[in-house]
């Protein structure tokens, strides 16, 4: 029996393969909804906040929040900060919160344009911009933290056999996955599929290392038609793990290298669909003529 899971706990699909009719495996029960952290904001541990489960900050008494400059988050949406329980734990006394930099967070705003690359459109399309995402590759994904059986991470895989491009990339992109998740908006670097001008070029049989961002606060499980490409995973040289699709978690960011050698136009999307028909899609082109990425 193979189970799917919603991200929000509220319901799951199961499917069985059996050899005759009525053969069914235990359903498992419904698990607790995770908490978001900072670091699902991308964030990262800046104040030493990045483990701070938002769900858990309760009604706090004058002063405990002293330093935190509430205003100075005018620029976060509502949809940014989505999931945010401030009031589902007894209240801490004055100055709790250990560890917690308050003063840190002043002057914070979430799509400063100053912390986008310069060729993002930040817009409405765009609720926040990760400040320090992370490389995720080697944490357990949302919800499943603290489970007790095993949980599969991408540095796990190796390639068994040793990957047949070994050149170093010749040129780095960094592309950002971007939505505003209170209207429903997404794209790429802040710019919906049809309001796109320009495709992803490459030239053919060129090395490329991408690096994918995450500005979202939900997880992007991004594919690239018409190629393998080699996860950067910190393993063995020349055996990274050979994928199509890489999942790219919330504030997290996934580098691998591409060797273009698929000539032709290629879709780029997330592979989540709703995602996909609201804005978050793009065409990769791969010509063979030389001078045609530049």
């Amino acid at each position: 029996t193979i189970v799917s899971e919603a991200i929000d706990r509220s319901g799951m699909g199961r499917a069985t393969l059996a050899p005759r009719l009525g053969m069914t495996a235990e359903v498992p029960p419904l698990r607790e909804v995770p908490n978001l952290t900072m670091r699902d904001m991308g964030m990262g541990d800046m104040g030493g906040m990045g483990g701070m489960d938002h769900g858990s900050m309760g009604a706090q008494p004058g002063g405990a929040m002293a330093g935190m400059d509430h205003g100075a988050m005018a620029g976060a949406s509502g949809g940014a900060m989505a999931g945010m329980d401030h009031g589902s734990v007894p209240a801490q006394p004055a100055g709790a919160m250990p560890g917690m930099d308050h003063g840190s967070m002043a002057g914070m705003n979430m799509r400063d344009p100053e912390n986008a690359p310069p060729d993002m459109a930040v817009g409405v399309g765009v609720d926040a911009i990760a400040m320090a995402p992370a490389n995720r590759m080697g944490e357990r994904p949302i919800g499943l933290q603290d489970v007790p059986h095993r949980v599969l991470v991408y540095t796990d895989l190796v390639s068994l056999a040793p990957n047949k491009d070994q050149r170093a990339p010749s040129r780095t992109m960094e592309i950002h996955l971007t939505g505003n998740m209170e209207r429903f908006m997404w794209g790429f670097d802040g710019r919906k599929f049809s309001e796109l001008v320009e495709p992803i070029r490459f030239e053919r049989d060129e090395r490329v290392r991408v690096t994918l961002v995450n500005d979202s606060m939900m997880a992007h499980p991004i594919h690239l038609h018409g190629h393998f490409f080699e996860l950067v995973t910190g393993g063995p040289d020349g055996h990274q793990p050979l994928k199509h699709t890489v999942n790219v978690p919330p504030g997290g960011k996934v580098s691998f290298d591409l060797t273009a050698d698929n000539p032709g136009d290629w879709a780029f999307h997330c592979h989540l669909l709703l995602h996909m028909h609201a804005g978050m899609f793009n065409v990769v082109t791969v010509r063979p003529m030389e001078g045609a990425a530049s």
